[in-house]
């Protein structure tokens, strides 16, 4: 949720906290380093590793893209294939999801398309429509208790403009919720998946990493919430925060209220922060959860005198991405989708009929109906959607991936069905990450 452009409506802040600790990963073995091959694939492995969580030195397992957590950043311009290479080092078969990012049908790992067997590779070769801040993770509504608990298999892809943009630097952020318990310890972790007490948001798997910037430099953020079921909240102290993007889509720029900006589980956004303290200055990055707001990463000025006299202009908004200007909500097929009749897990998903199927090039309304006692955040697969407002009668001016729907309320949603193949709708419960439905449609 951005707050001041009500994406997520949201009455309170819910993030991780309580006792500190780093979490750095060991160093990786020099013969799985991610080189690109003759033929031009970077190759990533999904292995077993370990982070070492501080203070008091413990050394857990994880499952991660190259043992690491984050995995590796992966950059293509606009325009340029991805080629990646997925070997599977893990005992259990996985795949990749690309969350936000509008990939073929074969590309997509949530139903089974691309899934690779232990000790087998799958190669990736598509190219993004959309400039933007995307991520791609393991497909998770599979996930025993266990895996759940060791799972840290997702990273940021980032789809560069085609033309350069003014800013002078950028930063990526990875937002993940960790327990405060070993990860070794799977059963004391899903017993309390629920508390926040027991969870500690970390960026870039980092306690408080500091973030090099120059006085008058323009500062592009790419934030990543990873989070499978807790919304991250933020506010930028002493900086003022203009939204420029969400999930990957460019937006009409403006400052979030109070600087303030909230990403539910799945979102992204790009913020460009001018940096207009004086060189050697510091300012935190907070976490606003229901306890107050702590630290979650710092801005630290160079101590070298201004980048240039003053602060830029204020920023146009970012090239268009290849989306539609309007939708035909008069001719839209309609379908209601009650979160609670869904199938839990992948598998039981995979077993029913498809909940729809629509002809390519359709416009088609959703109306997501929670009748649940917590909030869920709603993930469509292949597609990106506007939210619509309470009366079906226009729609909010940005484009989402992923979007929070209230207990007892209905979040209505409308997308173009221009991308052919069976794609996956999934919620997860805000705090309840084992509360995880699923229903797949087809686009023919």
């Amino acid at each position: 949720m951005l707050q001041s452009a009500s994406i997520l409506s949201r009455r309170r802040f819910l993030a991780g906290a309580g006792a500190a600790f780093t979490c750095r990963s060991l160093p990786l073995d020099a013969e799985e380093a991610s080189n690109p091959t003759p033929d031009g694939f970077q190759v990533l492995h999904a292995r077993a590793g370990s982070v070492l969580r501080e203070p008091g030195g413990v050394v857990s397992p994880i499952w991660g893209y190259e043992g690491a957590v984050p995995g590796p950043l992966l950059r293509v311009k606009h325009g340029e294939e991805v080629r990646l290479r997925l070997i599977n080092a893990l005992p259990d078969p996985t795949a990749i999801h690309w969350h936000g990012v509008r990939v073929p049908s074969l590309a997509e790992g949530a139903l089974g398309a691309s899934q690779v067997a232990p000790g087998a590779r799958f190669d990736y070769r598509f190219r993004p429509p959309d400039a933007g801040t995307f991520w791609y993770h393991a497909p998770r509504l599979d996930e025993t208790p266990e895996q759940a608990a060791r799972q840290r298999l997702y990273g940021a892809l980032i789809v560069e403009e085609a033309a350069p943009v003014e800013v002078d630097r950028e930063h990526v952020l990875v937002f993940d919720d960790w327990p405060i318990e070993p990860v070794d310890k799977p059963e004391r972790t899903a017993a309390a998946a629920s508390s926040i007490e027991s969870f500690q948001v970390l960026a870039n798997g980092a306690l408080v990493p500091d973030l090099a910037v120059r006085a008058n430099e323009r500062l592009r953020l790419r934030l990543v919430n990873a989070a499978k079921a807790r919304t991250v909240a933020l506010r930028l102290d002493r900086h003022i925060a203009n939204v420029m993007a969400i999930d990957g889509q460019p937006s009409e720029p403006f400052q979030a209220r109070d600087n303030r900006v909230t990403l539910g589980p799945g979102n992204t956004a790009d913020l460009f922060v001018d940096a207009t303290l004086e060189p050697g200055a510091a300012a935190p990055i907070l976490l606003a959860d229901a306890r107050g707001e702590t630290p979650l990463a710092r801005l630290v000025y160079e101590g070298a005198p201004p980048s240039r006299p003053a602060p830029l202009a204020p920023p146009p908004p970012l090239p268009a991405n290849p989306l539609p200007a309007r939708l035909d909500l008069t001719h839209a097929v309609r379908f209601d989708l009650p979160i609670d009749e869904l199938a839990h897990g992948t598998p039981a998903a995979r077993r029913q009929p498809a909940r729809f199927k629509v002809k390519r090039g359709r416009t088609v309304m959703l109306a997501l109906v929670n009748r649940g006692e917590f909030a869920c955040a709603a993930h469509v697969h292949g597609h990106a959607f506007r939210l619509l407002d309470r009366l079906d009668d226009g729609w909010k001016p940005f484009w989402l991936a992923t979007v929070l729907v209230d207990a007892r309320q209905i979040g209505r949603i409308a997308f173009l069905a221009d991308n052919p193949g069976k794609w996956l709708i999934e919620c997860v419960g805000i705090d309840h990450p084992r509360s995880i439905t699923a229903a797949w449609f087809e686009v023919t």
